[in-house]
């Protein structure tokens, strides 16, 4: 009998969780027997993609710094026509090739509407063709203030096979930010946060403040904020990991300013790794470095990227902190000593702290996945 095959859909915009997210989904697919075909749309970042799985880079289409809603080419260039084409041809033309028995897209159609030519085109080729049609999707939405666009989501959600939640409703249940929820049962499933296996280090080998600023792009603010707060409160020593969206001229900036006692680096493949041993973790509140931090026991202070319409890490950040496994720092609030008062707090409770939600949630999405294509190919 032939491998399951699974052909997989993902578009990151402003940084690169929902990508790296994808990539653990990948991975623990793949290593238990399932091929893998990921698509990935947004600018490269860098990642190996998991040992068997075969990684398509289409013309990467990112945001315009933190505006979301004006989507850009490479080079920054406004987008014309073409490139949507030929990101349909190669998107079709890998689909007819793999010939998967499972589609899985990422985030839509709760998100992504700008995607919606792409992504409808996709899965009415993969549904004529007998394919399983899947949304994986994170914890949190962001709001929509028109009722007419959760009506649309619900409506496209309709025609799936599976909506897998990658949450825990007993944090933060998907119909708190997604009313029509219910309407989507049994089809909506919740597989727990997606973490990579990691083993907490005791507390008292856990030696240093890790801030991460996740793919980096919107967190310049909070690097240098951490690099004062650093002169403040030297021991125990700061790491601080930029994320690669951070330009070269602030990067370069941060690193000629950092006292002694404190490291500047752009990324780290080992993030997950070092959180487990990391004293306290200070970042955003991004799905990934929480589920990292979460999976470490490692106590939080997150800083939520937050405007008037992206409110998804405010709203993590504050379910977090409601259960006691957080420290919040509004943007509106941060400051070096602000955020020195919200480190001694979280290094008055050392880790590893236990988790308050599932966290394994890439083992039970690859056995559902596993699932719907052994019924597909019965």
């Amino acid at each position: 009998m032939s491998p399951p095959r699974f052909f997989f859909w993902v578009q990151h915009l402003l940084g690169t969780g929902h990508l790296r997210r994808a990539l653990l989904l990948a991975e623990a697919l793949a290593a238990r027997g399932g091929r893998v075909l990921l698509a990935s749309g947004g600018p490269p970042a860098g990642f190996p993609p998991p040992k068997g799985t075969e990684f398509l880079q289409l013309p990467p289409i990112g945001s315009d710094g933190a505006d979301l809603g004006r989507l850009v080419g490479s080079r920054g260039e406004p987008l014309g026509g073409d490139i949507w084409a030929r990101r349909r041809r190669l998107l079709l033309d890998a689909l007819a090739r793999h010939e998967p028995q499972v589609v899985i897209v990422e985030h839509w159609p709760f998100g992504r509407r700008a995607f919606d030519a792409e992504v409808r085109a996709l899965l009415a080729r993969a549904r004529a063709i007998g394919a399983r049609l899947v949304c994986s999707v994170r914890d949190v939405l962001v709001s929509k203030d028109d009722p007419a666009k959760y009506a649309r989501m619900a409506e496209h959600a309709r025609g799936l096979d599976l909506v897998l939640v990658h949450g825990d409703p007993s944090l933060l249940p998907f119909e708190a930010r997604f009313p029509l929820a219910r309407a989507l049962e049994p089809e909506l499933r919740y597989t727990g946060y997606v973490a990579p296996p990691e083993r907490p280090a005791p507390a008292q080998t856990r030696r240093e403040i890790l801030v991460s600023a996740g793919g980096g792009a919107v967190g310049a603010r909070l690097c240098a904020t951490a690099l004062e707060a650093a002169r403040l409160l030297p021991d125990p020593p700061w790491r601080i990991v930029t994320g690669g969206g951070l330009s070269d001229s602030a990067f370069a900036a941060l690193a000629r300013a950092a006292p002694p006692r404190v490291r500047i680096e752009r990324m780290r493949a080992d993030l997950p790794a070092l959180l487990a041993r990391a004293a306290v973790s200070v970042s955003q509140a991004g799905y990934n470095t929480v589920a990292e931090a979460l999976a470490g026991g490692t106590p939080m202070v997150l800083v939520p990227f937050e405007t008037a319409r992206e409110d998804e890490q405010i709203v993590r950040a504050r379910a977090l902190a409601a259960c006691g496994r957080a420290a919040l720092v509004r943007e509106a609030e941060l400051g070096p000593e602000r955020l020195v008062r919200a480190v001694r707090s979280a290094l008055a409770t050392p880790g590893p702290l236990p988790s308050p939600v599932r966290l394994d949630g890439a083992a039970r999405t690859a056995e559902w996945l596993l699932e719907l294509a052994r019924a597909r190919a019965a």
